[in-house]
């Protein structure tokens, strides 16, 4: 499988950084197939940024389920996502987050490309 578009690979994570015009479920195929790329090629830690995504408003709960969902059956529990939002779009309480994390997902969401890298690349001792 190639990579997809705007992909790359750093040092210690990979990275995706979406871009252009659409509705939440064209934005989320291509995550999902980016988390599947990442899966396949035995990638474990993917930085999404979503910040330069435009054409949707702010998901409501039942749209952020189906999505955290479909995010987490793509990485089956294999590849921990960090992904960047614009502050618009984020839930405060991360709804989404807690989602993925019930179904197995490593996840979080952040605002800032930093705090999500950090995130991303810490360690448990």
């Amino acid at each position: 499988m190639k990579a997809p578009e705007h992909f790359e690979v750093m040092p210690d994570y990979c990275c995706y950084r979406l871009s252009g015009h659409g509705s939440l479920t064209e934005a989320a195929g291509k995550v999902i197939e980016v988390i599947t790329y990442a899966r396949e090629q035995g990638m474990r830690q993917l930085l999404i940024d979503t910040t330069k995504w435009t054409g949707h408003k702010s998901p409501g709960t039942f749209e952020r389920y189906h999505v955290a969902a479909a995010f987490t059956e793509a990485a089956r529990s294999t590849v921990k996502v960090a992904m960047v939002v614009r502050p618009e779009m984020m839930d405060p309480e991360k709804f989404e987050v807690t989602v993925a994390r019930n179904r197995g997902l490593v996840g979080n969401v952040f605002d800032s490309e930093m705090e999500a890298l950090a995130w991303l690349l810490e360690t448990k001792a």
